[in-house]
């Protein structure tokens, strides 16, 4: 290949790897902007591994239903009360049908399937901020995809917002 088509191609595949970055990016600002907020409360996480270093050991209680479900399927169907916090109502490999549902695609992590990361991060020396964590705040869009924002206590308060 000569230099010229290999500068080419190289700067070819810079702009197509630059526009996934940008769509990628686009889409996650959409889901923040747009998304459905989802509350789904914590599962207890050994003690010794909750804090480490600036981020948070996570598990979801709706996952040990999950595990203990009889059905299978890429996406969580979730009922959300009026403060937003869910429930498993199924599994499915579609999105519900039923407009009252919201759908959580699973991802898998250790074998088991599961509604997101197993960890928040956070600014170093913030731990006790989050120390009392009891649900996630997801942002969910209409196709299932959901991303973590915020924790919150047992009040539904989002924890470490008030100090700067």
């Amino acid at each position: 290949m000569n230099p010229r088509t290999l500068r080419a191609a190289l700067a070819a595949a810079f702009l197509l790897v630059a526009a996934a970055a940008l769509y990628a990016v686009r889409d996650n600002e959409r889901i923040l902007a747009e998304g459905h907020i989802v509350l789904v409360q914590l599962a207890p996480v050994d003690p010794r591994s909750l804090m480490q270093g600036d981020y948070m050991a996570l598990r979801y209680a709706i996952d040990n239903e999950i595990l203990r479900s009889d059905g299978e399927g890429r996406y969580a169907h979730l009922a959300v009360d009026e403060e937003g916090r869910a429930s498993l109502v199924g599994l499915g490999d579609a999105l519900p049908s039923d407009p009252a549902q919201v759908a959580m695609k699973l991802r898998s992590r250790d074998g088991r399937e599961t509604v997101g990361p197993n960890a928040f991060f956070f600014q170093e020396g913030r731990a006790d901020d989050f120390s009392n964590a009891q649900w996630g705040e997801f942002r969910v869009d209409a196709g299932g995809k959901a991303l973590l924002t915020h924790l919150r206590g047992d009040d539904l308060v989002r924890l470490g917002e008030n100090r700067r």
